[in-house]
């Protein structure tokens, strides 16, 4: 080999290596590292425990284990500053603050952050160009929905399935009375204790109710970069989407998509980690220390 060859190849290695460490470092990237780097931005006494008390209580390790992805959105998209809205007031408060935009998918108003709006009009229009359509699923709350929306749908599946496991005699009247008179956390948690022993409250009952829908105060439309579609399985709509920066983030929620506003390219980076699942590709939080 000449000394000129020699020479090329260790400048090329030079060039390749730096980069390729930096991008399996990104790969590996976990959601706290991440989430820290970037709150600890405009609050140097951040912490993963105040934003989240993964590690005491169980719903919010939960939760954030199946709707955190919203908190590896572009810098545009206005976030939450924990991962749980304790009551109707703290949503109010948080929405206010939100510049929002409203686009009609399918004569229906959508109202978003306006920076996931565009993206998602921007969606329409390719959809429309290569004779596809982005349909919102049960209408406007497939976008933007308040405390008091989170709380009816979630009590519509809980109470639902509460009385179908009585019925079938695997919940007794005095399971029923118990879980009824607890408060909202404790609910919580008797559900994630029933759940792991097959006692389901998702609307099929074969799943959990966290793949049918998201605890009042911690569902990602809440803050308004979320979008529930018909087309959820069509792979060129789902490409589209994927283009404009919506992704698929809840396991078992398909029609379900998170304006997160970057290439996919960069998710892993984001310490996001794609998990398939039914013919699905989604992109959740890498927490490698929480059980979902």
């Amino acid at each position: 080999m000449t000394r000129s060859l020699l020479s090329l190849l260790t400048l090329v290695l030079l060039l390749i290596l730096p980069l390729t460490i930096f991008t399996q470092a990104l790969a590996t990237a976990t959601f706290e590292s991440v989430l820290s780097d970037r709150y600890k931005k405009t609050d140097a006494s951040w912490t993963f425990e105040r934003f989240c008390p993964v590690s005491t209580n169980i719903v919010a390790a939960r939760v954030l284990a199946e709707y955190g992805a919203i908190f590896a959105a572009t810098e545009s998209v206005k976030l939450p500053t924990r991962c749980v809205f304790y009551g109707e007031t703290e949503v109010l408060r948080f929405q206010k603050q939100l510049k929002t935009k409203t686009v009609e998918p399918g004569r229906v108003r959508i109202t978003l952050q306006e920076t996931a709006a565009n993206a998602l009009q921007k969606a329409m229009n390719e959809a429309q160009n290569e004779g596809l359509a982005i349909t919102p699923l049960d209408g406007s709350i497939a976008g933007s929905r308040t405390y008091g929306d989170t709380l009816m749908l979630w009590n519509g599946r809980f109470f639902s399935a509460l009385d179908h496991w009585t019925r079938m005699r695997r919940l007794t009247a005095a399971d029923r009375d118990m879980i009824s008179g607890l408060d909202l956390q404790k609910r919580i948690e008797k559900i994630i204790e029933w759940e792991s022993q097959g006692i389901f409250f998702s609307t099929s009952r074969t799943r959990s109710i966290f793949t049918s829908t998201a605890p009042p105060g911690t569902s990602q439309h809440l803050s308004m970069v979320a979008f529930d579609i018909v087309e959820y399985g069509e792979p060129g709509v789902i490409a589209i989407l994927n283009r404009n920066g919506w992704y698929q983030t809840v396991i078992g929620d398909p029609p379900h998509f998170t304006f997160l506003g970057i290439p996919e390219t960069e998710l892993p980076g984001r310490g996001l980690l794609q998990v398939a699942k039914g013919g699905y590709r989604y992109w959740v939080p890498n927490l490698p220390n929480i059980r979902r």
